[in-house]
């Protein structure tokens, strides 16, 4: 069969050009289906990030756990940086948001924190995470050949039965046109985005369709304290348990605690590190 050429002068989009190819092309180049030589992630250096959800600071009392928090995550020496999925505090106060922001400075690496409903003082203010936390709304990092995408998905103080914001939506239509499909990527959120998985945002898809085609690898979320595990593409979407003096986990499981992750090779292997909370 002849194919068709183009006409003189003509400039060819790389779709057209993939499309003239023949399957054995594609493959040779790594690019037809099920190859994925041509996408980033294996040879760069490895390294190791916590991931922590539902904190829920709430007083003074809550210093002793946090203080012990931090003095086990400093165990863990080769961090590169921490995430913080959301709740940070319980009902939205500066001067919680404000102890765990000075809490994780102890560990010395950068905090990328998002917000949870319970980081709003009502249901259209959060201006006191805002303040604390400046920039840290919608937003991108890389590091190390790796990029991190953290986004809100609250609707205020609401907890169930909730929608993602039309401005996180817009903020992904006018950003990811900017961000390579082929670098490894992470996403984290405070609500889950996990099909099926308890109190997800109803639109929760909306957000996920955006990343079909990208070397997604791993997607974090808070909100629901339990473990659970989904898939997208080539990602696993997870929650975990809460790490909180106050809170319990939703699944009736009592241990609490974190994910020590590393990124090797263009995966994650996540281990939970479980915190024993110290005495009273």
């Amino acid at each position: 069969m002849t194919r068709q050429q183009p006409k003189p002068g003509k400039v060819i989009t790389r779709r057209e050009a993939l499309a003239r190819l023949g399957t054995a092309s594609l493959l040779a180049l790594g690019l037809g289906p099920g190859c994925h030589s041509a996408r980033r992630g294996a040879g760069l250096r490895p390294f190791q990030f916590v991931v922590v959800n539902d904190l829920h600071h709430a007083g003074r009392e809550c210093e002793p756990f946090f203080a012990a928090l931090i003095s086990q995550m400093r165990t863990h020496p080769d961090l590169e940086f921490v995430l913080l999925l959301g709740d940070l505090a319980d009902t939205g106060k500066a001067v919680d948001l404000a102890a765990i922001r000075h809490h994780f400075q102890e560990l010395g690496v950068p905090l990328y924190p998002v917000i949870g409903n319970h980081d709003y003082a009502t249901k259209t203010d959060r201006r006191a995470y805002e303040e604390v936390f400046p920039g840290r709304i919608n937003y991108r990092f890389r590091r190390r050949g790796w990029q991190f995408v953290g986004l809100d998905t609250t609707q205020g103080t609401d907890y169930q039965n909730t929608r993602i914001q039309a401005a996180t939506l817009a903020w992904l239509d006018a950003t990811l046109p900017q961000v390579d499909h082929d670098t490894p990527t992470v996403i984290f959120t405070h609500f889950p985005l996990g099909e099926g998985v308890s109190m997800r945002p109803l639109n929760a898809g909306e957000v996920l369709q955006r990343f079909a085609g990208f070397n997604l690898k791993g997607v974090f979320g808070g909100h629901y304290h339990a473990f659970t595990a989904r898939r997208f593409e080539d990602a696993e979407v997870v929650t975990n348990r809460c790490c909180s003096r106050l809170r319990d986990n939703h699944d009736g499981t009592k241990p609490e605690g974190y994910w020590l992750v590393t990124a090797a090779d263009g995966r994650l292997a996540r281990e939970f590190i479980e915190f024993p909370p110290p005495e009273a």
